[in-house]
């Protein structure tokens, strides 16, 4: 009986079928090389996962004005400026006097010259599911997204030509 299904069956046609189902839903880690979590990967509820050395990762958000924001897989314990250069460090014009540090309990405002000079009340602590967030400089904005200096060479060079018809 089953040699008459496999005969009725064509059995390429779902040798070929479960082949590309296995290609399409294969597990193929959550984190890439960088460190950085893979897009399309759902993070849970867990706190800490432990590495297979024994050390604890734990996931942190990167958001703002620097080179790749994401949501990236780091060990315990780490520094602002080892995160920060996680994600490709602050883009230019960012505000490193303002970086927010939001977590379920609190907002913090850190400012990162204080912190690298090593003021006392500069103490940071990295936590599960924190998010640091780095705004860009309103220096930077006007510069970059409202295209002032161009406006105000274009008036000048306006006025200008105005003035040398009359």
């Amino acid at each position: 009986m089953l040699l008459n299904f496999f005969k009725s069956v064509n059995l390429t046609r779902y040798i070929i079928i479960l082949l590309l189902l296995s290609i399409v839903f294969t597990q193929n880690g959550k984190v890439n090389y960088m460190g950085k979590v893979k897009s399309d990967y759902i993070i849970s509820g867990q706190d800490y996962i432990a590495n297979d050395d024994g050390s604890l990762l734990m996931y942190v958000n990167i958001w703002g004005h620097v080179k790749n924001p994401g949501t990236y897989l780091v060990y315990e314990g780490i520094d602002m400026m080892t995160l920060i250069s996680l994600a490709g460090g602050p883009s230019t014009g960012a505000n490193l006097s303002k970086i927010r540090l939001i977590n379920d309990k609190k907002e913090q405002i850190i400012n990162l010259n204080n912190y690298l000079a090593g003021h006392p009340d500069s103490q940071i602590t990295i936590n599960p599911h924190d998010t640091i967030y780095i705004k860009e400089s309103f220096g930077s904005y006007i510069f970059t997204k409202v295209n002032i200096l161009n406006t105000l060479l274009q008036i000048i060079n306006i006025s200008y030509t105005i003035s040398r018809l009359q």
